[in-house]
């Protein structure tokens, strides 16, 4: 199951993506669960998004499109 986890990328698309990063930051979600979390960047696939990656290892890509 770990090895799964490690290998599963999930991908959310939002509204505000620099909103949900500033309640990553606020909750301090990185450092309450030892999770590794980079924060957002425009992409050259014309969206804007951050990684975390939460406890079990899965990759979460949460996402806007860019304008």
């Amino acid at each position: 199951m770990k090895e799964f986890a490690e290998n599963l990328q999930m991908h959310l698309l939002v509204k505000d993506v620099d909103a949900w990063w500033a309640q990553i930051q606020a909750k301090q979600i990185p450092q309450k669960y030892a999770v590794r979390a980079e924060p957002p960047g425009d992409r050259d696939w014309k969206m804007r998004d951050f990684t975390l990656f939460d406890p079990a290892g899965v990759l979460w890509r949460v996402a806007q499109d860019a304008e």
